[in-house]
């Protein structure tokens, strides 16, 4: 979910390809008929195709049979290309020609943000996400991704967060507890950083270190989209001295993506890094996770404390000629029984707040966010159609600022300007 390198090669080119003829904002588009009927019609003994990879999952068969026995609803699977670039083209295709082989697919946040802005998805306001519905997940995540121009076009599978971890060895090493402000970062960032192990580490290569310059601009209170917010450029200086001023985390990472970030902190190499609470399950079977090793942490506040949720989206294909049926699953899907039912297929973490809190529910991991969801505001990543492009295009200058190639107002001018071409 989070290789973003490697996902939207060719969504970008189809995007291009297809804005001649559907662009966006193309007054010949026909907009998809509203269709308020579920609820009330009868769907039993209907078939409907859902695009998914997780028919490989060995809880698949029992979730569909759940789903039999809520809605009435049969579920023939057609398998998501595996190769992340197949699997964008697919679907593009699928969409943006109105076929109607597919009627519900799983995507990304990336692809929701093209799709629904394409006009290729349902809307789902009126009858499966509705007000009382939407109430129960993360507000601000909600506005930032599934919804678009007032229509809400997915229901969450699930509920990822791109959390702050700390190495609790090299913690107790150094006698001191979680940082939970800019000065306690440094102090512990300085405290650990001897040889080849540094306080603070990073994936800066240029397709992943979206997320990071996304997280310090939350935590300085800046905004992704204006560069030349003085609060975004102070995120930037930081970043910028961490490698150089302070020295506590290496230029090197400008390579790293997150599998030797990952195997660096494992080895003790890194005293703390942000990194997706679906990471869990790779440190735990490192025999690496928990409360004396490396764990989640409350994020630090700086002048905020907000932080980045991802999740992929159950969503229905506005050319479906089996709407009815669609939105009857998507229903399931969206209340606290079918989420409890994808997370015991999948292992994730429900996108459900009301299903987390329930003291009945447990999970790995759970309790840290828990803390998350009650002291942080969780925020979409800021992205566009485009968003491959955005991603490294950004990375690209923003390396070139940490190489010394770009100075700091040289790197706003040209971000400033490849977020305005691109996000317009």
């Amino acid at each position: 979910m989070k290789k973003l390198g490697f996902m939207f090669v060719m969504l970008t080119i189809f995007l291009f390809v297809l804005a001649g003829c559907v662009g966006v904002n193309n007054s010949d588009t026909e907009e998809p008929e509203s269709n308020e009927e579920s609820a009330d019609v009868n769907v039993e003994g209907e078939t409907i195709t859902w695009m998914t990879n997780d028919s490989s999952r060995p809880g698949w068969e029992d979730l569909e049979q759940q789903i039999l026995d809520e809605t009435g609803v049969e579920i023939d699977v057609v398998v998501t290309p595996t190769n992340p670039d197949d699997m964008v083209a697919r679907m593009t295709t699928i969409l943006s020609s109105g076929d109607t082989e597919v009627d519900i697919m799983h995507i990304n946040d990336e692809l929701i943000t093209a799709f629904s802005r394409a006009g290729y998805l349902e809307p789902l306001e009126n009858d499966v996400m509705t007000d009382d519905v939407m109430s129960n997940f993360a507000e601000q995540y909600m506005e930032d991704i599934p919804t678009y121009e007032g229509s809400i076009y997915s229901v969450p599978s699930y509920l990822e967060i791109l959390a702050f971890w700390v190495n609790n060895e090299l913690l107790s090493e150094a006698g001191m507890e979680a940082p939970t402000n800019k000065e306690e970062f440094l102090a512990y960032a300085h405290a650990v950083t001897d040889g080849d192990v540094y306080g603070y580490g990073g994936a800066w290569e240029r397709s992943y270190v979206f997320n990071e310059i996304g997280t310090f601009i939350n935590l300085f209170g800046g905004d992704y989209f204006d560069w030349e917010n003085p609060k975004t450029q102070e995120a930037l200086e930081f970043m910028y001295d961490l490698a150089h001023e302070e020295g506590v985390t290496p230029p090197s990472q400008l390579a790293d993506i997150y599998d030797p970030m990952i195997q660096k902190f494992i080895d003790n190499k890194y005293g703390m890094l942000f990194m997706y609470t679906g990471a869990i399950p790779t440190f735990d079977e490192a025999d690496s996770y928990g409360p004396d090793k490396l764990d989640i942490a409350p994020m630090p506040t700086f002048e905020t404390n907000d932080a980045y949720m991802a999740s992929w989206h159950h969503v229905i294909n506005a050319s479906s000629e089996k709407k009815p049926a669609a939105k009857k699953v998507l229903e399931y899907l969206a209340s606290p029984e079918g989420q409890v039912a994808y997370y015991e297929m999948s292992g994730r973490l429900p996108a459900r707040l009301d299903v987390l809190n329930d003291p009945e529910f447990s999970a790995p991991g759970l309790e840290s966010v828990k803390e998350y969801i009650e002291n942080s505001t969780l925020r979409g990543r800021p992205l566009v159609p485009q968003s491959m492009e955005f991603v490294s295009g950004i990375g690209s200058i923003f390396q070139q600022y940490i190489s010394d190639d770009l100075t700091l107002e040289q790197t706003v001018e040209q971000a400033q300007a490849e977020i305005d071409r691109l996000a317009e």
